[in-house]
């Protein structure tokens, strides 16, 4: 039975790290809204690129090293570990916290971090407009909890602990959020959606999930609905976000790995879960990145899972081996995405310097690091060995 914990704190996601109305951006994200924190005075003195990269470096230097992480991973129960956690840039964040502790909590506190460092960023953007873009997917996280929690007839009392909705307060969005949860049913809450960014790539998920019973349609059409903005965001003006130098990791190379990864990984679920050809071909995200359309077409149609992922082996030489299943080799494909993500995130500071390629891949780390912490929460909570829980973390 598909459980509502099929989500971002289950022990499976955790292990696995990295993993919108029409409407105006600035006023949806920018400008601040009754009861949203107001706009960073030093923003509006610098320009866009030197506040956004001044920003990134800042915050890298928060940015918990290995031993740190190690150490946090060798609690011994989880009282431990929040006190632990108490010493690094997240206290703040878990002061509201009190036993008996568990991991979704933990997790809820620390995401809470995510969203106003993010939030934070995009005070400043200015032009930037695919750092507001990005911020989306902190409300998609919430959204997608919310629609299968409708789908699987849990309450709104229910859900909402599995909740923390900072990111929906940040932007003035909480209501939206309320009303899906508050829904009859789901097909009311798709309904709440009318008007929103989400709606269309809503209703389609509603239509698969109705057809083919998997809930994680949910998480496929919500990642489109974001990504196909910001996919058309960087398209419509690369040069704004064009690298400082040549063949160094900028916005481009980040943005062409997420979408990427998500057609790659859409086509190939939607595959497995019975999807019909043209239904997948609909949430490929064009223009295609570094694996082209023709290739992503030919995954489509291909005889199976397998013969599917031998079609990115000339744009990407991931190392897939072990698995026995195709959920499996879909998994090993997305932690392979990950690992290249990580590394190029990494990288960014090395040649960007001042630009809002660096903020991008600073608030990628910041989500690396909250998953791998989040990991440490569930391990350290199932009395799982430390040395296996580090193996599992994506450092």
């Amino acid at each position: 039975m598909q459980d509502l914990e099929a989500g971002p704190w289950s022990i499976k996601l955790a292990w696995r790290v990295g993993s919108f109305r029409p409407c105006d951006w600035s006023s949806a994200v920018i400008i601040s809204r009754p009861g949203s924190a107001p706009a960073n005075p030093l923003a509006l003195q610098l320009s866009s690129r030197t506040y956004v990269g001044t920003k990134a470096f800042a915050l890298k230097g928060s940015l918990l090293d290995a031993a740190s992480v190690q150490k946090l991973a060798e609690s011994t129960s989880l009282d431990e570990l929040v006190n632990r956690l108490r010493s690094t840039p997240y206290a703040d964040f878990l002061s509201g916290l009190s036993p008996p502790f568990n991991a979704r909590r933990i997790e809820l506190a620390l995401r809470e971090r995510l969203a106003v460092v993010h939030h934070s960023a995009t005070q400043g953007a200015g032009r930037y407009r695919i750092l507001q873009l990005y911020y989306l997917k902190n409300i998609a996280w919430d959204l997608k909890l919310a629609l299968k929690a409708r789908a699987l007839g849990r309450t709104y009392e229910e859900t909402v602990e599995y909740l923390d909705m900072k990111a929906e307060e940040l932007v003035g969005r909480r209501d939206l959020l309320v009303k899906v949860l508050s829904a009859k049913d789901v097909n009311e809450a798709v309904t709440m959606l009318s008007g929103t960014e989400f709606s269309s790539d809503a209703e389609k998920a509603l239509a698969s999930y109705m057809s083919k019973g998997e809930i994680r349609f949910f998480d496929v059409f919500i990642d489109h609905a974001i990504l196909a903005a910001i996919s058309k965001e960087f398209s419509l003006n690369p040069r704004l976000y064009e690298a400082k130098a040549a063949n160094v990791n900028g916005v481009g190379e980040l943005v062409a790995l997420d979408i990427d990864a998500y057609n790659i990984l859409s086509v190939l679920r939607s595959k497995l879960w019975g999807l019909a050809e043209a239904e997948v071909q609909e949430l490929i995200i064009t223009p295609a990145r570094r694996v082209q359309l023709q290739a992503l077409t030919s995954m489509v149609g291909a005889d199976s899972v397998s013969e599917a992922v031998k079609l990115i082996e000339p744009s990407y030489s991931f190392q897939l081996r072990g698995a026995q299943t195709d959920e499996e080799l879909i998994d090993l494909v997305e932690d392979a995405f990950d690992r290249q993500m990580k590394e190029t995130s990494s990288l960014a500071f090395v040649w960007q310097g001042l630009s809002p390629g660096t903020i991008l891949a600073l608030i990628k780390l910041l989500e690396f690091e909250v998953s791998n912490l989040a990991a440490i929460a569930i391990g350290v909570e199932a009395g799982i060995d430390p040395k296996r829980i580090l193996s599992k973390l994506r450092m």
